[in-house]
């Protein structure tokens, strides 16, 4: 379940894949498919990894920054998902509930290694709000982003962004890579809607000094 090596879905599992009596249609929402899953057809709950893991090892990836551990991370976030799918309300988006779960793994995994002393760090952030878990991680480090950054303007502009307070990466990620609304990310913190915007607004600006830092600003 790899979601770092995703491979191309061949020709005749896009048009459908028996699953005992079941068919179960690659074009399927994920309504459908969560649907499909609940009356135990297991390609539904394949389909849906298949489709949300690559996005979701990304989140993760940027909020630990260690991909291993976002692995580890992806396989409890979907045995999560598979025990507790009967609680998904088909009126929210499957995909916000989805991040809401990695969220709580992700958050679950860095209080354990908290309390075993893994790393330590301020009750409070430089804003005065209560210190996230994330926020207390050891630099770990280039992120996936600097990795991959094939110009020496785009790692740069990585390394600006990977140097931001946990809290903000991970507004801006689900903001601007994972295009999710403001509404949905609150969801998936568990959030008031004001906190997010304040991120949002507060992480592009810290942002965009550190770049400016970097002698990277335009003009």
């Amino acid at each position: 379940m790899a979601a770092t090596n995703a491979v191309a879905t061949p020709f005749f599992l896009e048009r459908a894949i028996t699953c005992g009596n079941a068919m179960v249609r690659a074009a399927s929402t994920d309504n459908e498919l969560v649907g499909s899953a609940r009356r135990g057809e297991g390609e539904a709950i394949a389909r849906l990894v298949d489709r949300y893991s690559s996005r979701l090892h990304r989140y993760l990836t940027r909020l630990v920054g260690e991909p291993s551990l976002a692995e580890d991370i992806l396989q409890d976030t979907w045995l999560r998902v598979m025990d507790r799918l009967d609680h998904y309300d088909p009126a929210r988006s499957f995909a916000v509930w989805l991040f809401r779960v990695g969220h709580n793994c992700a958050i679950d995994v860095l209080r354990k290694q908290s309390r075993q002393g893994v790393f330590v760090g301020a009750q409070e952030n430089e804003e005065g709000e209560p210190r996230d878990p994330f926020e207390q991680m050891p630099d770990r480090g280039p992120s996936a982003l600097e990795q991959l950054a094939a110009e020496e303007l785009q790692a740069k502009v990585a390394a600006a962004f990977a140097d931001l307070p946990q809290h903000y990466r991970e507004v801006l990620t689900l903001r601007f890579h994972e295009e999710l609304r403001l509404e949905e990310i609150a969801q998936v913190l568990g959030a008031p809607l004001s906190t997010v915007k304040t991120r949002v607004q507060r992480g592009l600006k810290l942002l965009r000094r550190r770049v400016e830092a970097l002698g990277l600003s335009h003009g």
